[in-house]
């Protein structure tokens, strides 16, 4: 599958550099499919360059858990329920803390912008955009966890959401009545938010987040049924 960035639009310094940038951010965005194998060779021929820097990216992204080896080769890493739950247990603690921590320090404007993105977000709703709504759901996390005045807190949460990214299922856009659900709960936090609630705060965002976990679970394991049954690996459900 073509990488959507070309080398020269990334910044890198290197060629190794712009060739892994280029790699993760197909990886991360989807562009290369969980199970895709990965020769060094063919994506030397797409990126324009030898098949050196290609070589050093990979093992670059072997090292940090987004590409595995497969018999001779490498893949790109399939991610198991374990590694679902693994993911999600952290993310839920972290958020949970973001969420407390915003209660306790998020000043009047960003408690109004956290207000007004949610507006938005139950105006996307209401109409059953969905695939608009993802994004905006990222943001809303994105400014509660900017509310939470933890630079460390933030850094961590942004890590762990890159890797989450390339689970490519979404419960907002594969299980019905998901996306006025998950509206009520952001909901929810701003509320708990704006009344200074930091045990609400943090209940509710972990709340959200374990009925997330356990909805991807479902998703995933029904992708699981119909790999076997189909005798192989299931369609990616992407979600743009």
């Amino acid at each position: 599958m073509p990488l959507r960035a070309p080398l020269q639009e990334s910044g890198a310094a290197t060629t190794a550099d712009a060739a892994y940038q280029a790699l993760r951010r197909s990886i991360l965005q989807g562009d290369l499919a969980p199970g895709e194998r990965l020769r060094s060779d063919a994506l030397a021929n797409e990126m324009k360059v030898s098949r050196t820097p290609v070589r050093e990216a990979l093992r670059k992204l072997e090292a940090e858990g987004l590409v595995e080896r497969s018999g001779s080769g490498l893949i790109v890493r399939e991610f198991s329920e374990q590694d679902l739950t693994e993911l999600f247990y952290v993310r839920e603690a972290l958020e949970g803390m973001a969420a407390r921590l915003a209660a306790e320090n998020a000043t009047p404007n960003e408690i109004g912008e956290i207000r007004e993105l949610l507006d938005d977000m139950e105006a996307v709703g209401q109409r059953g955009d969905v695939v608009a709504l993802r994004p905006l759901t990222a943001e809303y996390h994105r400014l509660v966890g900017r509310a939470a005045h933890n630079g460390r807190l933030l850094q961590s949460l942004e890590s762990l959401l890159e890797h989450v990214r390339q689970i490519q299922t979404s419960t907002l856009l594969h299980i019905e009545g998901r996306a006025a659900e998950a509206l009520k709960e952001h909901r929810d936090l701003l509320q708990a938010i704006e009344a200074r609630d930091a045990d609400g705060a943090e209940r509710v965002a972990r709340i959200h987040r374990r009925k997330t976990l356990d909805l991807r679970r479902q998703l995933l394991r029904a992708r699981l049924r119909e790999s076997r049954a189909n005798g192989g690996r299931a369609d990616d459900q992407k979600t743009g």
